[in-house]
């Protein structure tokens, strides 16, 4: 059984380049001989070219694929659904009637992540053309709970991350609770919200836990949140420590007690994420603060809280009280094992991606 992997190039985002790469391993693992074609390095020119709607081309290094020598092809979307790609699909089934072709959207909803002329350059091009992908694509690989997307049946996953061991930091002597967050900021991640909380817990609490709050990463909100945290007074509480190397990380995850997935996922239109960094936070023995319905919430898990999705603050003292809560009859550390356990036999890459190999495994022997 032959397949080849179809991928933008990530090398500068290792996250998702890490992803591909575990991906890839249970393709194989699962007796799958796997073929990796990552698309070039673009150039002015392909830049240029993409702003055009009837020339744009996602793909342009799949020319000498010969599609007969593959049962099936897995593409991850690049930033958009133009006529190359439905070009690429149609040629692959036209050239090979009995490839299975399955698309793997990371995203989704996503058209609200973009704005001004590229939203609207993505919106005409993919209204002109993600009909035709009913023709050639078998199933798409979503993150969502969508049952079909652009018309074709969806095979439903989580993300997953590498439960390779816990690190967890030492007792602390004190009562103070220090939030964490890590992402490349972006407006949906909502950590204003987080910032406005505080910002009133401090105000109106005298008699308040110490409660911090770390964020990691930089984006375009950063100088955002720089503001207000100036603004509120509250450099004393607020820490935001700009981009960080992965070796750096291990120190914040140790010294935190709760992981703050994304706060504001609505304000780009999705109501559900199977969240990476949530599987992270999982994997640092961490309880986790969400502000959209993940696949966490149908667990009814202890550490797992969930705040509305709107924009108005955090309720400081609700997650204070929910934090303590956890700890009545046990250690950090005892919850952090718990946490960790619950990621390491839920979350897993086998786990998860078990849905994309069943299929195939079933179509092919078809």
């Amino acid at each position: 059984m032959n397949g080849i992997y179809l991928s933008q190039d990530l090398t500068h985002a290792y996250g998702i380049l890490e992803k591909i790469n575990k991906q890839l391993n249970e393709f194989e693992k699962n007796g799958f001989h796997m073929t990796r074609q990552i698309n070039g390095k673009r150039n002015i020119f392909h830049l240029l070219r993409n702003l055009v709607p009837f020339f744009s081309e996602q793909y342009f290094n799949t020319k000498t694929i010969n599609w007969k020598n593959f049962d099936f092809v897995y593409i991850r979307k690049g930033a958009v659904l133009d006529k190359s790609v439905v070009r690429l699909v149609k040629k692959a089934k036209t050239l090979n009637p009995n490839i299975i072709v399955i698309l793997e959207v990371p995203t989704y909803p996503y058209m609200d992540e973009f704005n001004g002329l590229v939203k609207f350059d993505i919106m005409m091009k993919e209204k002109l053309w993600t009909g035709k992908l009913t023709k050639y694509v078998d199933r798409v690989v979503t993150y969502s709970d969508d049952q079909k997307i652009f018309g074709i049946e969806c095979l439903n996953i989580s993300n997953a991350y590498e439960f390779s061991g816990l690190n967890i930091g030492s007792e602390k002597k004190d009562q103070s609770i220090n939030l964490l967050g890590v992402a490349t900021l972006c407006f949906y991640h909502g950590y204003d919200r987080l910032i406005e909380g505080l910002h009133k817990y401090y105000a109106n609490n005298l008699n308040k836990t110490e409660i911090t709050f770390t964020l990691i990463g930089d984006g375009p909100v950063l100088k955002k949140y720089q503001k207000m945290v100036t603004d509120y007074q509250l450099e004393h509480v607020v820490h935001l420590e700009g981009r960080k190397q992965l070796s750096e990380l291990t120190s914040f995850y140790q010294a935190a007690d709760i992981g703050v997935d994304s706060l504001a996922r609505h304000r780009s239109g999705v109501s559900y994420n199977s969240s990476l960094k949530g599987k992270e936070y999982l994997a640092k023995g961490l309880p986790i603060i969400s502000g959209v319905k993940t696949d966490l919430d149908e667990r009814n898990l202890p550490f797992y809280y969930r705040v509305s999705s709107d924009d108005t603050a955090i309720e400081i003292s609700d997650i204070e009280n929910w934090y303590k809560n956890l700890l009545k009859d046990k250690t950090k550390k005892q919850l952090s094992e718990e946490i960790y356990l619950y990621g390491k036999n839920n979350f897993t890459f086998d786990k998860t991606f078990s849905p994309v190999i069943a299929y195939l495994k079933g179509a092919i022997d078809e």
